[in-house]
């Protein structure tokens, strides 16, 4: 009779958490599908739409093995649910998984290597030195230095970089400062605030001039989400404007998922997306955590990129391995001119 009881109770127990299963993956997958269809109607102007936005890839952890379950299930209706999204963010990822242009540039058409780093005001000197040396870089855009890097330390590049240009593009509460380096000559274009902290340059290199961009858009987020906006719609209404070789590059603060990195890509190829391999991710480098949760869960999402004009073909793309201290891992590529 105990036994018997016993043996019930479990039973009851057992259909009762698998009716909470079920609920829970329904719940599960047409929340992605709506995640989808509110993104595709108004863009990630939502705050929960820009969450997603930064974890979407991870979804996949989940809905996979949801998959699975669901089919051995057999429950078809369920199983269409979870396919939906699952598809679909497959779909946005599968280049990544494709084999990467890994061609090299063709030898008569000039090539160089660019690299962006935001440094997060560190000041690990050797450290940083150490990831621009391994890399060489003939063009190199750095984001949030500290002031005191840029008197000494970055004097001890002057072997690989003549040139040197720095400007403070940021609001007056912040003192860290924007630079860029290179083997070419460069000529300062301006420093904008209000397009994304956005130093221009025009660079001098051996096959013509190349205007470059280095930008650090504020985060979505918080009190500052809007200022991030009207960055992104000033920073592409001057891009627009721009004619011959163009680059931007920096920390943009979003992932390929977002609406400002669709509003740049009209005009610009990204280097990842073509010539990268896996997702790339860029942030929060170890042993960084996401602002003050002691959590630290590694990398999680790219937020760093490297957009072209179709002037130039992207070879190699890849992040760095080594963080020189900072919370972002570098992006570096390989550009070459189009014949």
């Amino acid at each position: 009779m105990f036994k018997s009881l016993i043996i019930s109770s479990w039973r009851q127990l057992g259909r009762v958490l698998r009716i909470i299963l079920w609920l829970v993956l329904w719940f599960f997958g047409l929340s992605i599908t709506l995640f989808y269809m509110v993104r595709w109607l108004s863009g990630d102007y939502f705050l929960p739409v820009r969450i997603i936005n930064y974890v979407l890839p991870w979804t996949l952890i989940l809905l996979i093995p949801s998959m699975i379950i669901t089919g051995l299930a057999r429950r078809k209706w369920l199983l269409a649910a979870l396919a939906i999204p699952t598809f679909a963010i497959c779909f946005a990822f599968w280049p990544f998984f494709l084999p990467p242009n890994n061609t090299p540039p063709l030898t008569d058409s000039f090539s160089f290597k660019i690299m962006s780093h935001n440094l997060f005001f560190r000041q690990d000197t050797n450290a940083m030195l150490k990831v621009i040396r391994q890399q060489q870089p003939d063009i190199l855009l750095l984001q949030e230095i500290h002031p005191d890097l840029v008197s000494l330390p970055l004097d001890d590049l002057t072997d690989l970089y003549p040139d040197l240009y720095v400007d403070v593009v940021n609001q007056p509460e912040k003192a860290f400062v924007q630079a860029i380096l290179s083997r070419y000559p460069i000529t300062r274009i301006g420093a904008e605030f209000d397009q994304g902290r956005v130093q221009k340059v025009r660079i001098d290199t051996p096959a013509g001039p190349v205007i470059i961009w280095n930008t650090h858009l504020l985060p979505p987020f918080g009190r500052v989400s809007q200022w991030h906006y009207q960055q992104v719609d000033a920073l592409v209404a001057e891009m627009a404007t721009v004619k011959g070789p163009f680059i931007v590059a920096g920390d943009f603060n979003v992932t390929d998922q977002s609406t400002t990195y669709r509003a740049i890509n009209q005009y610009l190829n990204e280097a990842h997306h073509n010539a990268g391999w896996g997702f790339g991710f860029t942030f929060p480098a170890p042993p960084h955590g996401i602002k003050d949760i002691p959590i630290k869960p590694g990398l999680i999402y790219r937020i760093d990129h490297i957009f072209y004009s179709n002037h130039f073909i992207a070879h190699n793309a890849q992040t760095g391995i080594s963080s020189a201290g900072s919370d972002h891992l570098p992006v570096i590529t390989v550009l070459s001119f189009v014949r």
